[in-house]
């Protein structure tokens, strides 16, 4: 799964191999091994890349399918089947919280 993730990734943030090799500190044959999932990347190496295309470990590691950030404390992820009236009240949910106090 990582392998996968990552090719597409990589390609999609216009990043080769060999670029992505030397911010890694590996070959370029470790990162194509990598890609048809021969070996897994190190955990130290799993951050980087995921702190480098901007992703969560959890989209990286297939643990879920939606590209999330890194890190976004001010996200909320929906589902996407939620309906117009859900997002509504989620909407005005999100307003009254922030709504800054006259106290």
């Amino acid at each position: 799964m990582i392998g996968q993730r990552l090719k597409e990734i990589r390609k999609n943030k216009g990043v080769t191999q060999d670029e992505l090799a030397e911010l890694l500190g590996v070959q370029k044959s470790t990162i194509n091994s990598y890609e048809s999932d021969k070996i897994d990347p190190v955990d130290k190496s799993k951050v980087m890349i995921a702190k480098r295309f901007n992703i969560s470990l959890d989209y990286l590691l297939g643990v879920i399918d939606i590209p999330v950030p890194y890190f976004n404390d001010k996200m909320i992820i929906l589902p996407d089947n939620i309906k117009d009236h859900q997002m509504n009240f989620i909407n005005e949910y999100i307003a009254f919280t922030t709504k800054q106090s006259d106290y």
